[in-house]
């Protein structure tokens, strides 16, 4: 890891404890504070993957993975956001530089939040695009100047295909609908778009960015990131949530079951079920983790070194972060269990991170048929489509 890598890292450990005593506030206010977010600033965290030549440090995408986990120990939400933003970054450098310098030339420090899900098509219009409708999931809207919508579109050029589009926060209103079961601090709201222009130069296909051929892969050749497929490596961002908030609940459980008294006269602590449970509820947690980061380490030093990245290995990385999620689930919630009747308070620790959980295993990179399909395909010799 080098100095500048190290020193990040540094720098988020060291903003979990007020990101822990903001965590309520956050999930109050349905959105991540100004406050987190000038601290995030402050610390070069939302630069981590920005092009150097616009003032960011082009770091590894294994370093942003870390930072995702660990910020995660302190909130779930503000680590959420911070993945999408800091992320996005990776898009926006896939653009042609005229996009970059319409972002970063007089705001460096921009962000870019997102709904990446095609669910309206642009019209064709004189050097770029028209575009109209309502985007859901736009985690950390509230905190960015510019949105990555992603549209259906349809040229000489060929077919309906996916673009993702770049629009400023200006031409966008953010429906209040974030009310939900859990991170509800990231304030992922729907946007609505009337006729806004979308110039050429703000798209990228959604083909491209999977096939690592993009114009940002040609402004910056150095940048190996921008040569990867999107799907090989975006995988394993947001799901590193699941990870601290795992191993927050497998702390927070043993903990109170210590000294716990069934009905005021037993040991809890001396069953055998509760310590079996226990021991098979950190085994699918420590299986996880280990699962994530070995597949993790290995994906960021394919891209790094340059090697050819084929389809299966693409299917390969959904397909195991989806598992992952589900150990993952599986595991809190089999502590949830294992503690009792206590976590339906809505005061209790252990519900949030439980609601957390839950929602995150609702996103469609973890969800198991759109993982697990794709490589039974390739192993029996048939063609995917194109996803993420």
């Amino acid at each position: 890891m080098s100095a500048i890598a190290a020193s990040l890292l540094h720098k988020a450990a060291t903003l979990v404890p007020q990101l822990a005593e903001r965590e309520a506030a956050t999930s109050q206010a349905r959105r991540v504070s100004a406050d987190t977010i000038a601290a995030y600033r402050d610390a070069g965290l939302l630069r981590v993957m920005q092009p150097r030549r616009f003032g960011g440090f082009q770091e590894s995408f294994g370093l942003f993975a870390r930072i995702v986990e660990t910020l995660a120990e302190g909130c779930a939400a503000s680590a959420w956001v911070y993945a999408v933003l800091a992320e996005h970054q990776w898009i926006i450098a896939s653009m042609s530089l005229r996009a970059q310098e319409d972002v970063w030339a007089d705001t460096p420090e921009a962000v870019a939040s997102s709904s990446l899900g095609p669910r309206e098509t642009a019209r064709r219009a004189t050097g770029g695009w028209r575009l109209s409708g309502r985007f859901p999931f736009s985690s950390g809207c509230h905190n960015a100047q510019w949105a990555i919508l992603a549209a259906r579109t349809e040229d000489a050029a060929g077919p309906t295909r996916v673009r993702y589009m770049l629009v400023p926060m200006t031409d966008i209103e953010i429906i209040d609908d974030w009310q939900v079961l859990g991170l509800r601090g990231t304030g992922s709201c729907s946007l609505r778009v009337e006729d806004a222009f979308i110039p050429d130069h703000r798209t990228v296909l959604l083909h491209d960015l999977n096939q690592g051929t993009t114009p940002g892969a040609t402004v910056l050749p150095e940048y190996a990131l921008l040569r990867a497929p999107r799907g090989f490596l975006v995988p394993f961002s947001l799901p590193n949530v699941l990870l601290a908030l795992a191993r927050r609940a497998l702390t927070l459980v043993p903990a109170v079951q210590r000294t716990r008294l069934s009905r005021g006269v037993t040991a809890v602590a001396a069953s055998e079920v509760m310590q079996m449970r226990l021991g098979e509820a950190s085994a699918m947690i420590d299986a996880a983790t280990t699962l994530m980061h070995t597949h993790r380490s290995k994906a960021v030093e394919m891209v790094e070194a340059g090697l050819p990245i084929a389809a299966i290995d693409v299917a390969r990385a959904r397909r195991d972060v989806s598992l992952i999620a589900q150990l993952v689930r599986q595991g809190v919630e089999m502590l949830a269990e294992t503690a009792g009747s206590q976590h339906v308070y809505d005061v209790d620790p252990l519900q949030a991170l439980l609601r957390d959980v839950q929602t995150i295993a609702t996103h469609i990179v973890v969800a198991r048929q759109p993982a697990m399909v794709p490589y039974g395909r390739l192993l029996l010799g048939l063609p995917t489509a194109e996803s993420l």
